[in-house]
């Protein structure tokens, strides 16, 4: 007997089918409640019924999620309307469904923690794959799918089908699938559809109401689908920094001095922070990013001359006190920040860096305590442009002594070794414990004060 499917899709269930006609993965997602969950379940199923004996894995990180959300929606929406008439067999301990054309579907749990070789991927012979939110695995486990797709070949004319939902997430497949999608630069036989909640006709008004009450942030990721946007999961290095509070639009002001603060670090870039100071609100307006073959001083420095070509209001510089000193690999008598001040000399700049780094632990728990109360009436606002800062802020966590967990990764075509996350969170270190100098050694209660070495300040104000 012909199986019938019968569903009104939405617009966006309807793109996303005949996205999969063309190309051999396809992800689909960008917020919450999309009828992202049911779309997956029902194009397998459909893989299923149309090709006898293909086999189909349904993954999701956790088997709690897969029993709690995966395998529910399909068991509501699917074998609880009608489809269990089509299964031969339902193993609950395995979790594999056998349909009446011995098609079959897996559903699996990632378990990267507890098996972080893969092993329970080995032998794994599929025809595709369903991987729910896969925002939530690993890449190596993504990688791992597509190469055990296509492995089955005991079904007729089958494809090679790989298809995924998400969230907004700044990971992996965010750089992999939606920066590419968006720059138009999505490999071939790839496609990405952005569907939000409004998107779902059958979303109740009153849950659309009810999720203004997010905060902004979230709603901007959840419900508007903003991939920009990152969102706090605990164990944050800044665990004080609230993204609606400390995160708004910033403004050059050309009658405020320019605060310019540097990492000495060159991979994966080299970084450099703008901010403005007011009283005692620092604004963060902008960040630049020397990112190779620019991640010298030359080239940054350009793009601050060509960014603020006007400046004469005064110009301080920042950054980390190992770095001012004579470098070894460049000309004797030359330092990092020496050729920072070189670079930027019509702008007569002042440096402003001290003897030594506060411990990575009292300047992090003093800005908390700025973060959370704006002690001493200093108050931060991070500009909503300054992206890779605010990804920073978010992403690099607390290691258990205090410090940050400078988590390292490798680059797969250069094979450098470089720090995921800091740098920028490093750069605001700098200028906060040396602009605010005085309220900082406040707060150590009689730890030594900081000797903030300076040339001559041409600037009116020291702020």
């Amino acid at each position: 007997m012909e199986k019938v499917i019968k569903f009104t899709p939405t617009d966006k269930q309807i793109e996303a089918h005949n996205l999969l006609e063309d190309n051999r993965i396809v992800l689909y997602g960008g917020a919450i409640r999309g009828a992202k969950s049911y779309w997956g379940c029902l194009e397998i199923i459909t893989f299923c019924f149309k090709y006898p004996n293909s086999r189909w894995l349904m993954l999701r990180e956790t088997m709690p999620t897969i029993k709690n959300t995966l395998l529910k929606t399909f068991t509501e929406n699917f074998l609880n309307k009608g489809f269990d008439r089509y299964v031969k067999s339902f193993n609950q301990q395995t979790l594999i469904l056998t349909w009446n054309n011995d098609s079959q579907i897996i559903f699996m749990a990632e378990g990267f923690d507890t098996d972080k070789d893969l092993n329970r991927f080995r032998g794994l012979e599929i025809n595709g794959a369903f991987i729910d939110e896969v925002n939530e695995i690993q890449e190596v486990t993504f990688d791992k799918v597509v190469e055990r797709s296509g492995s089955w070949f005991h079904s007729k004319e089958c494809p090679t089908k790989i298809l995924m939902s998400c969230n907004p997430s700044n990971n992996w497949v965010k750089t992999r699938f939606y920066d590419k999608w968006e720059r138009n630069e999505l490999p071939q036989g790839q496609a990405y559809i952005q569907a939000k909640i409004t998107d779902n006709p059958y979303i109740p008004a009153d849950y659309m109401e009810s999720l203004k009450m997010l905060p902004r942030y979230q709603y901007m990721a959840f419900v508007e689908g903003d991939w920009n946007v990152n969102i706090k999961v605990g164990g944050e290095f800044y665990k004080c920094f609230d993204l609606d509070k400390h995160v708004g639009p910033t403004k050059y002001n050309p009658l405020l001095p320019l605060h310019i603060s540097w990492d000495d670090n060159s991979n994966p870039y080299l970084p450099c922070g703008i901010f403005q100071i007011g009283g005692k609100h620092i604004m963060q307006i902008d960040e630049i990013m020397g990112v190779n073959p620019n991640n010298t001083i030359t080239s940054v420095c350009n793009e601050i001359k060509r960014k603020y070509p006007s400046h004469n209001a005064g110009m301080f510089i920042y950054g980390d006190a190992t770095a001012d000193k004579q470098d070894t690999k460049l000309e004797k008598g030359y330092n990092f920040f020496r050729l920072i001040q070189n670079a930027l000399v019509q702008y007569r700049p002042t440096l402003r860096v001290g003897r030594s780094n506060a411990s990575v632990v009292m300047r992090g728990n003093w800005i908390n305590t700025v973060f959370e109360k704006e002690l001493h009436d200093v108050k931060v606002t991070i500009g909503e442009n300054c992206r890779t800062t605010i990804t920073d802020f978010v992403q690099l966590k607390e290691s258990a002594d205090g410090s940050k967990n400078k988590e390292m990764e490798t680059d797969a075509k250069t094979k450098v070794r470089y720090q995921k996350y800091g740098h920028f969170s490093d750069i605001f270190d700098y200028i906060m414990t040396t602009a605010f100098a005085t309220e900082f050694q406040m707060y150590q209660k009689g730890d030594v004060v900081l000797s903030i070495t300076s040339s001559k300040n041409y600037a009116k104000s020291s702020y």
